[in-house]
């Protein structure tokens, strides 16, 4: 998928060192969802990508449009298909890539493939509440805040909620000027 600023493409030979070097970026560390940081090596981060032929789990590399050159990932998964939604992670993992606009193109690229390639009649994601720059994205794209969980991450000495929020495909056509399906 081919956008201005980024493309969405398959992982390719060198991606998984990039990654496994970024992982360790204080910013990139904090919005890990899990409990315990397990470091990836470069064979981890190239199984991540290895099932392509899943129909409910799609991972996709964010590469720089002009050289092509890795700067994160993006997911869409637990796909479900009698229910049509699934689950979005994002990672802008290179630390000089962030505040460039490409984890608001990779959304877009990634929306238009669940609703219009996938049919997807929903997708969520999760973010912790110290991530006001994920967050303002987010309520950017249209995703409407669901859920709270009170107190449930803690990070640097303190408690913070986990936000779930959601997008319908019907919201996502209205901010961008499509018909109703």
């Amino acid at each position: 998928m081919q956008g201005n600023k980024v493309d969405l493409t398959e992982y390719r030979e060198g991606d998984g060192s990039d990654f496994a070097l970024w992982q360790w970026d204080q910013a990139m560390m904090a919005g890990i969802p899990e409990d315990i940081f397990h470091p990836f090596r470069e064979k981890d981060w190239a199984a991540m990508f290895e099932d392509t032929q899943s129909d409910s789990v799609f991972n996709f590399v964010i590469r720089q449009t002009a050289d092509a050159q890795a700067v994160g990932f993006i997911t869409l998964s637990e796909v479900k298909v009698k229910n049509r939604n699934g689950v979005i992670g994002l990672a802008v993992m290179d630390p000089a890539s962030r505040r460039q606009g490409y984890a608001h193109e990779a959304m877009q690229l990634l929306l238009a493939f669940a609703f219009d390639h996938i049919g997807l009649h929903k997708v969520r994601l999760s973010v912790h509440g110290y991530n006001t720059a994920a967050i303002k994205l987010y309520e950017k794209l249209g995703f409407i805040l669901e859920g709270t969980n009170r107190e449930s991450v803690f990070h640097e000495g303190r408690w913070y909620p986990q936000y779930d929020y959601g997008l319908l495909q019907k919201e996502w056509r209205v901010l961008k000027g499509d018909e109703i399906l």
